[in-house]
């Protein structure tokens, strides 16, 4: 049978020695093992649970399979994920995929910390540290049942991974409540939702909106029956380029970020940056036409592969039609550089579309002003390709780019990976509404 973590709420005291012996047996700067409260303000209307969850060794674990340079792999005895350090470039891939927020960033080693489930000392016989160090009895280590207990939390995320942890509190599973439950003496506030910095993923923004540009501006050269300008294509590439490397925490290991390309989406995308902007530059050394073509196909398939990078991450699928998309965003600027207008006008009609409905539906009130700007951008961009108006051309394009710009920034902003931190806001907020309505 499979081991794993089996954890009893009832028994939790959020006294965080579990947290602590981690730290210590492992010589950790910080600690993979997270100690969630469910009602952190233990408001008497709601359910109080403490959670104690570190990585839960998944049977299908994304972040092993996402990692580009490989440096996670599974011990075949424990079954544990363990992370290699030595191959990790700190690009922070794995903390997007895993939605039980296990990968921890560390800031001074620029790499990334994992529980490893104390795997040496368990083939000894010994008990992971923080189940050891549990007083209570909360948290243990064992034979997991065939029960899938998880299924009890509705907010658990991504059940489907399979995850090594089994909770035991009773048939029931009532959660606890706290005493007097009086809905007129307790004061019931939101959570602030956290806006996302844009300054921490600028270095992304850069990289795929220049990738888009340089992409586009190839098909269009294609369309058009000419090369891209040199002294204006290469340093859109090289910057491209140079703007990758700075999301990684180790820069110099950046070589290795090729190794999982049979399963990493974002292996892929490196992949498939190298090829194209090998073939780019031989196309643009050679000046041959079918060159022009294969660099334009390598392109295409560039964007693509960066699309997929945040669809793997993104198990909401809040992202898969997005006007910010690379692949969508290439093709129109492709038809705005060439002049063509049908494919122009069709694309921004679905772009305008997704945005509204984002807008509107889903309510995506935050950066309210990027949003207008971008639609504003388009509109008066798409006006002037249309009735061809006397304009001058470099104002026209500085604002059709802009625009484009702030779509891709949203795209980042919108992007919101299935985290459990997250989800127990939502539940809350959900409990919370309610118990005002009832």
């Amino acid at each position: 049978m499979r081991e794993g973590f089996i954890f009893n709420h009832y028994k939790c005291v959020s006294c965080k020695a579990c947290s602590a012996a981690c730290i210590l047996e492992n010589g950790w700067a910080i600690s993979p093992r997270n100690i969630y409260t469910y009602n952190s303000e233990a408001e008497s209307s709601l359910h109080l649970i403490n959670l104690a969850l570190a990585c839960n060794h998944c049977e299908s674990a994304v972040c092993m399979d996402g990692c580009p340079s490989s440096a996670y792999k599974r011990d075949q005895v424990t079954g544990a994920i363990i992370l290699d350090e030595i191959k990790c470039i700190g690009c922070r891939y794995c903390k997007w995929n895993c939605p039980y927020d296990a990968p921890k960033y560390d800031h001074e080693k620029k790499t990334i910390t994992k529980c490893n489930l104390c795997y040496n000392g368990l083939k000894t016989g010994r008990q992971p540290a923080c189940s050891s160090a549990c007083p209570t009895g909360a948290l243990r280590f064992g034979q997991l049942s065939l029960q899938k207990s998880y299924t009890y939390y509705s907010w658990f995320p991504c059940k489907n991974l399979d995850p090594a942890i089994e909770f035991s509190a009773n048939q029931s599973f009532n959660p606890l409540r706290i005493i007097p439950e009086d809905l007129n003496k307790t004061e019931i506030t939101k959570p602030v939702r956290k806006e996302k910095r844009i300054s921490e993923e600028l270095s992304l923004i850069l990289f795929s909106f220049l990738s888009i540009v340089s992409v586009a501006t190839v098909i269009s050269s294609f369309f058009r029956g000419v090369f891209p300008e040199r002294t204006v294509f290469f340093p859109v590439i090289v910057l491209a380029a140079l703007a990758s490397f700075f999301h990684l925490g180790k820069p110099v290991r950046s070589w290795r970020s090729v190794a999982n390309f049979k399963h990493s989406p974002l292996s892929r995308e490196i992949v498939f940056l190298i090829i194209y902007i090998t073939l780019c530059a031989i196309t643009l050394f050679f000046q041959l036409p079918g060159l022009l073509i294969a660099a334009s196909i390598a392109g295409l398939c560039l964007l693509l592969a960066i699309d997929s990078v945040y669809i793997f991450a993104d198990k909401k699928k809040s992202v898969t039609l997005h006007s910010g998309q690379a692949f969508l965003s290439a093709l129109m600027i492709a038809s705005f550089f060439s002049g063509i207008i049908l494919p122009f006008i069709f694309i921004a009609l679905v772009k305008l579309a997704v945005s509204v409905y984002g807008l509107i539906i889903k309510r995506m009130s935050p950066n309210f002003e990027i949003r207008f700007l971008r639609m504003a951008f388009l509109i008066v961009t798409g006006l002037r390709l249309i009735s061809h108006n006397p304009f001058p051309d470099l104002i026209t394009i500085s604002i059709f780019l802009t625009g484009e710009f702030f779509d891709r920034m949203l795209f980042y902003i919108d992007f919101d990976p299935v985290n459990i931190n997250t989800l127990i806001d939502r539940q809350l907020n959900i409990e919370r509404d309610e118990k005002k309505r009832g």
